[in-house]
């Protein structure tokens, strides 16, 4: 049996602004960023789910006292009991794909109140929710193993880097400190590329298909006149760097590689980062970026108002780094590939602990079951 979410439960929004945050605070602030901020106070106490309801979307759950950003919607059971919110929190997991698809807006992408009552949710016996929210768990648990011991790859390579470049912003090795706007071409214009002709087809890359862990998914094709005016332009081993809060605080951004053509068009919220033959290595480049001292850097340099605030691209033009030589930073995209390659052999174990979950979900929400 199929439910409207709106007969279920009680939805409301937060009236906080971004800002109102407290790095120290005593509650958890949910915010449109995957990570909940800190606040001194509360106006909720309440088990719920929340979901982000512009930029990236996301969903979590929390159960206690907390606070919220006026984007975000905080989703109650309405007091019916037909519903276990956990079970609640998986079905959005899944639904935020079709959000996604449902949002509207600009630059920024927003989701309605009616997004949200409207959706269909298959609503088994509450024990056997319980029971589906339970299997999933485990699921989960073994998920997150896995996800560590790619973390740890992640950290592997930083740890790498920091052996032999340094840290970002400094000059331990000798090299002298030197403008990152001379060690690449910052935000290449189109109008260079003799191979952009009508009649081509290349990459689109919206926000979501960058990951925060430095993947990109370059599978949407489009043709280069569908999209040649109002996206941004970048070509094969360009680096993103998603520019807006929270993609940036996130940690968005990813080499450009598999592009249709070598070439690829995509969201006008990443500054691209082109590097200079015989001069910089765009895996550099990116690791560089990736380093949450560069990204925290880059929040302090912020400009615009909460929720629409960008890195502006004479931070990344202005910041100081060290320049290795080219054979070094070589050498570490040497050793960065042949940790992609170790990450392979982690989703043996791993896409079937993937797998299920959504095996699951797709067909527990999709159809009654017996459990």
């Amino acid at each position: 049996m199929k439910v409207k979410l709106g007969d279920l439960t009680k939805i409301r929004t937060g009236k906080l602004d971004a800002n109102a945050s407290s790095p120290n605070g005593k509650y958890p602030f949910f915010t449109c960023s995957k990570e909940p901020l800190r606040i001194n106070s509360h106006s909720y106490d309440c088990e719920c789910v929340l979901v982000a309801g512009n930029g990236d979307l996301n969903v979590k759950y929390y159960n206690g006292k907390f606070d919220a950003y006026q984007r975000t919607y905080i989703i109650e059971d309405n007091g019916s009991n037909q519903l276990y919110m956990p079970y609640l929190y998986y079905f959005m997991e899944g639904y935020v794909e079709e959000l996604r698809k449902l949002s509207i807006g600009g630059v920024i992408k927003y989701i309605k109140l009616g997004n949200l009552t409207e959706a269909l949710i298959e609503l088994p016996k509450i024990e056997d929710q319980r029971t589906i929210v339970d299997i999933l768990n485990k699921s989960k648990r073994i998920l997150s193993y896995h996800q560590q011991q790619l973390q740890k790859l992640d950290e592997l390579v930083k740890a790498r880097f920091v052996e032999m470049f340094g840290m970002p912003g400094t000059d331990t090795k000798g090299w002298g400190l030197q403008y990152l706007g001379t060690c690449c071409e910052l935000n290449p214009k189109k109008g260079t590329d003799k191979r952009l002709v009508s009649g081509l087809s290349v990459s689109f890359v919206p926000m979501p298909a960058v990951s925060e862990s430095g993947k990109i998914d370059a599978s949407q094709i489009k043709a280069y006149d569908e999209v040649k005016t109002g996206f941004t332009y970048f070509a094969e081993n360009d680096v993103l760097f998603a520019k807006i809060t929270p993609c940036m605080e996130n940690g968005k951004g990813a080499v450009a590689v598999g592009l249709c053509n070598n070439i690829g068009f995509g969201s006008t919220e990443f500054h691209i980062l082109r590097p200079i033959n015989n001069k910089s290595n765009p895996y550099w480049l990116y690791s560089l970026t990736s380093f949450d001292a560069f990204r925290k850097d880059a929040a302090d340099n912020m400009t615009g108002s909460a929720g629409q605030r960008r890195v502006p691209a004479v931070f990344l033009e202005k910041y100081k780094v060290t320049l290795p030589p080219i054979e070094l930073q070589n050498q570490f995209a040497a050793f960065v590939k042949q940790t992609d390659k170790s990450k392979l052999q982690v989703p043996s174990g791993n896409a079937l602990c993937i797998r299920y979950p959504i095996f699951y979900r797709n067909n527990i929400f999709e159809r009654s079951i017996k459990c």
